[in-house]
């Protein structure tokens, strides 16, 4: 772990808040959608016209509601595989929440490759040297 100074740890903090409160909602929304549902065989499947759409098994929403958990906790704990982590949960909520999921996801991508939050969660930040152009002869 590298020692950062308190303004580089209240800009990290600052930089995934966003991520924070999205993972916190969705585990919210998960976890009252896994309580609150009973699922039954009558409501396993939605027909809309010769079209069935399956709902996925409580098992499969304890998997939702996990990924989000042990996010939260590396996030809070500031260890480096939050970062893939995080993003692998950006992309369910993407899936998942379609349309609102998606537009949050795309615009919370960009604050996991942020160098400040990198450096934030010890994520190895790999600096890309600028080479000097110099013309060919």
């Amino acid at each position: 772990m590298t020692e950062l100074t308190q303004e580089e740890l209240n800009n990290g903090k600052k930089v995934l808040g966003g991520i924070t409160i999205f993972f916190w909602v969705l585990a919210v929304i998960i976890g009252i959608g896994l309580f609150s549902l009973n699922f039954g065989d009558w409501a396993r499947e939605f027909y809309i016209g010769p079209v069935a759409i399956g709902l996925p098994a409580p098992n499969t929403s304890w998997i939702f509601l996990a990924l989000y958990v042990v996010g939260l906790v590396g996030l809070y704990m500031r260890k480096s595989w939050a970062v893939p982590l995080g993003r692998a949960a950006l992309v369910v909520a993407m899936v998942i929440f379609f349309p609102v999921g998606t537009i949050f996801g795309a615009i919370l991508w960009k604050r996991f490759n942020d160098p400040v939050a990198k450096r934030y969660l010890n994520y190895p930040v790999i600096q890309e040297k600028e080479e000097s152009e110099e013309p060919k002869k």
